[in-house]
């Protein structure tokens, strides 16, 4: 049952985010045809917006479309390899065991080069698997792997594909706007991003750029695989200012005002810096927790953090007390899940909000310790 009355939660799992007034005020700009010219503003805006404010404007074009991330990534891939050839897939997590899915679903030729779910992809092992499949007609990496919170070296990787006739498809759903390195670097061909992560927008967005070069002209060599995920109907659709269905007409009010935003608080430098700064306090707090973090500094996102769970407590038991205290945290995924959990810096949030939650956290470790020491071990029935 939701209680209304509850006072507002601090979300510390990777999007949907906390969210500002000045975002969600935007919900009641008021009602809107989606085939009305003021539609088309709002969206030409967003567009240009997104590839402006992501460092795209010199060579990536914009497709947003009503959904979430997975919509945007599932998009681009069928939009992406031709008939007849295949996909080189990146896994080390949940999301490009998700992306591998996909491909697998659709029909697509998939090869894949797997790592342990703690370390990153092997660059030398993508060009030995390009070298080695030279039907491979997409790779497809994930940026920062939310289920564990680590950061793939896309940049490298980037300038492997680029040497081919392959093309680049980045899931940088939980990186864009705040994750290293920027996105010119990576020399991408589909980036696809949400609304409700790093930009701070709310749930019902997404999008795909696509490259001028290599993305556009293999929009061109790929027939339709979808009526709603066809990329090459929504971009022609957009150039004009119209939309092939009906758009989530709210939540692109709120990513405009989310976009907005971002600029006036100093753009990508600035968001990479305050993501820093939170994660550093959250990982300091953690640490002087005595809790175990599986990914190794050099590869850490700036926003997600992975955290082995204390001897004898369960997550479920750690969310609701940290729920109470107005905290919510998320499990961990796929291989972590029974051991680890995870904590996000990403959303409107302070420093100071950061540091209340090490603080909670700390008491409710505590408190947890003490009641295992005056009962004793779980019998065997006992769910901890």
């Amino acid at each position: 049952m939701i209680d209304h009355a509850r006072p507002a939660l601090v979300l510390l799992n990777p999007g949907p985010a906390n969210t500002s007034e000045r975002v969600r005020g935007a919900l009641t700009r008021g009602d809107l045809c989606h085939r009305e010219s003021e539609f088309g503003d709002l969206l030409g805006v967003i567009r240009a917006g997104l590839v402006e404010t992501l460092h795209l404007a010199d060579s990536h074009e914009a497709v947003v479309i009503s959904g979430s991330g997975t919509a945007a990534v599932e998009m681009s891939l069928l939009s992406a390899v031709r008939p007849g050839r295949s996909v080189l897939v990146l896994d080390n997590g949940v999301y490009g065991a998700r992306i591998r899915r996909m491909c697998e679903l659709h029909g697509l030729p998939v090869h894949v080069v797997e790592a342990d779910w703690r370390q990153p992809i092997d660059p030398a092992r993508v060009a030995d698997a390009l070298a080695a499949h030279p039907d491979v007609d997409a790779v497809a990496a994930v940026m920062h792997e939310t289920s564990s919170g680590l950061v793939n070296p896309v940049r490298e990787i980037g300038g492997i594909v680029a040497a081919t006739d392959a093309v680049l498809v980045v899931d940088a759903i939980s990186a864009t706007g705040h994750e290293e390195p920027d996105l010119p670097e990576i020399r991408a061909d589909f980036v696809c991003g949400t609304a409700n992560k790093g930009l701070h927008g709310l749930p019902g967005a997404s999008f795909s750029l696509v490259s001028r070069d290599k993305g556009l002209a293999r929009l061109r060599d790929v027939p339709a695989r979808g009526v709603y995920l066809d990329m090459s109907g929504h971009l022609a659709a957009q150039r004009v200012g119209d939309v092939l269905h009906t758009p989530a007409i709210p939540a692109y009010y709120a990513l405009d005002e989310a976009i907005r935003e971002f600029r006036e608080q100093g753009g990508y430098p600035a968001r990479v810096a305050d993501y820093r700064a939170r994660a550093a306090v959250l990982r300091a707090g953690l640490d002087r927790l005595g809790l175990e973090l599986p990914i190794a500094p050099p590869h850490r996102s700036n926003s997600v953090t992975t955290a082995r769970l204390p001897e004898g407590v369960s997550y479920q038991r750690l969310h609701d007390a940290l729920k109470e205290r107005g905290f919510v945290v998320y499990a961990a995924q796929g291989a972590l899940s029974s051991e680890f959990f995870r904590v996000s810096n990403m959303g409107h949030l302070s420093l100071e909000t950061l540091e209340r939650f090490v603080s909670e956290l700390a008491d409710v470790l505590s408190a947890t310790h003490t009641r295992q020491v005056r009962t004793g071990p779980s019998s065997p029935g006992e769910r901890s």
